[in-house]
């Protein structure tokens, strides 16, 4: 039996989307597929801003984390990998494979566990604003993201909904969890994208890219963070000038 179309396939996902195993999906566009996986906190509309700037040609993907936006929370542990393990599945249900991803903050984790995991299923790989491990993150931001996952923990049992906030901070207090020596295996084209001003650290994304064989690195002048939502023109160059 040969694979599904994948066009065909995502047709029946158009906004607002619709479920595909463990997550919610949204396709927007016709060609090749660019998955989009958006950071913390978060869900696809991160990526509202840079989607018309994306779209030509392209069929963009929209997927809302575990936990995130309109998929549930699931079973087992929430961490890194085992949402890398969800957006697998996804692409398997969707026959998707040699697809391009692009992952914001903890979407480029996930990337990269994906990657990692099931290298099949990436063709390229932009990664923006990613980390390793929580130590790749800038001191001031790692202390305070510690101090607001002790407060949620401790007032957990009386305000029940600081639960499954203080589990999305542990994404970023205690994952990713992903040893540089493995990225040495990743065989495809990546781009690490980061902000002059990010909350990574300048030396961890030089650890990061100089994991990756052949990985290019772009620093946008004078921006932060959030590059999906501050800085979508030249975060969209960037991507497009890559991925053609």
């Amino acid at each position: 039996m040969s694979a599904p179309d994948p066009v065909a396939s995502l047709d029946r996902l158009a906004a607002p989307g619709g479920r595909v195993g463990p997550l919610w999906v949204v396709a927007r566009g016709r060609g090749r597929p660019l998955v989009l996986l958006h950071g913390n906190g978060e869900d696809h509309h991160v990526f509202d801003r840079l989607v018309p700037l994306l779209g030509e040609g392209r069929t963009l993907v929209g997927v809302d984390s575990r936990g995130h936006g309109r998929s549930p929370r699931g079973e087992g542990p929430l961490t890194i990998a085992s949402m890398a393990d969800d957006v697998a599945a996804v692409l398997d249900l969707l026959g998707l494979r040699g697809v391009d991803v692009l992952g914001f903050s903890d979407g480029g984790n996930v990337a990269l566990e994906l990657v990692l995991r099931r290298p099949g299923l990436v063709g390229r790989l932009v990664v923006v604003g990613a980390n390793l491990f929580p130590e790749g993150m800038t001191s001031g931001f790692l202390r305070t993201a510690r101090s607001v996952h002790r407060l949620q923990r401790a007032l957990a049992g009386r305000v029940p909904a600081l639960a499954a906030a203080a589990e999305r901070t542990a994404l970023m207090t205690e994952h990713p969890r992903i040893d540089p020596r493995d990225l040495a295996r990743v065989d495809v084209p990546v781009l690490v994208v980061v902000g002059e001003r990010d909350l990574v650290r300048r030396e961890h994304t030089a650890l990061l890219a100089g994991s990756l064989p052949g990985a290019r690195t772009a620093v946008v002048p004078r921006a932060g963070h959030l590059l999906p939502t501050r800085h979508p023109h030249e975060l969209a160059a960037l991507v497009q000038a890559f991925l053609t």
